[in-house]
């Protein structure tokens, strides 16, 4: 008979505790019970490591991506993205990110620890360093130390497939994407969305465009209190063109703008298996 050894047990209590008390995702589905306890174990891991790797790349801020869902039918990886910062009082990173409130279509701006930011059900537990430049990291620092900086840009309407060239709803990633243009857009005084997306427009922003047909648009829209269509060009939609934010069209727009940028991928973790 095996017999669950210490760190499973461990593993158990943490999830309890998080499944208790956690009732925000990005994209997932909201589930009543607790991680399982291999979850948790990955969900340290992948933590562990990724703090490693923030360690030695030293960056003041950065943004960190995870593979929340399989949109490999998309051909996209990473689901999800927030910044990474250190904490002044304790030296540990911490992830500041949009997220959905369970079950609704609510949002609000997180700062977590890395644990946190893998406890999710993920589909990987493998991450995505985007380390943009020095100047820009610095301009972030000053947007993501004041709540006014950064909340001025944030809709608590979610919708995971909102567009991202409208004001009605937001997603995590497109949360992300408009702050960034607060820390690249030089003189220019960004201070609200619509003045983002004009210069997201202006430098030659493309979003990810999901070919979605009719059948998937309706039972997402009818199934999903996150999920919405209307914010979207009529003429677009009827097509089943739906144009979002992604991970891969960030990283790309970043890398052309700012050169400077950086991709290190942090591997996923193995599970440690209990004893015999």
């Amino acid at each position: 008979m095996k017999r669950a050894s210490i760190l499973e047990l461990a593993a158990c209590a943490i999830a309890l505790a998080f499944g208790l008390s956690s009732g925000a995702r990005a994209g997932q589905a909201c589930v009543d019970t607790p991680p399982r306890p291999s979850s948790v174990r990955l969900a340290f891991g992948a933590a562990q490591a990724l703090s490693t790797a923030l360690d030695q790349a030293r960056p003041e801020v950065a943004l960190v991506a995870r593979v929340g869902q399989d949109l490999s039918t998309y051909g996209l990886r990473h689901s999800h993205l927030g910044f990474v910062l250190k904490d002044s009082a304790s030296g540990q990173w911490r992830v500041v990110h949009l997220l959905n409130t369970c079950g609704t279509a609510d949002a609000a701006i997180w700062r977590q620890g890395l644990a946190n930011f893998f406890l999710d059900d993920l589909f990987s537990y493998e991450s995505l360093i985007i380390i943009p430049s020095v100047e820009a990291q610095h301009q972030l620092l000053v947007r993501l130390s004041d709540p006014a900086q950064y909340l001025a840009l944030f809709t608590p309407h979610y919708n995971m497939l909102a567009y991202p060239f409208a004001t009605r709803y937001e997603n995590s990633n497109q949360w992300a994407l408009e702050l960034l243009t607060k820390a690249y857009a030089d003189k220019i005084d960004i201070d609200d969305r619509e003045k983002s997306q004009q210069w997201l427009k202006l430098m030659g922003y493309e979003p990810t465009t999901l070919d979605l047909g009719p059948m998937t648009r309706l039972g997402g829209r009818m199934f999903r209190a996150n999920v919405a269509f209307d914010d979207h060009p009529s003429k677009r939609r009827y097509a089943g063109k739906i144009d979002i934010v992604t991970v891969v069209s960030m990283t790309r727009f970043l890398q052309k703008i700012d050169p400077a940028t950086t991709l290190t991928n942090v591997p996923a973790p193995s599970v440690l298996q209990a004893p015999e």
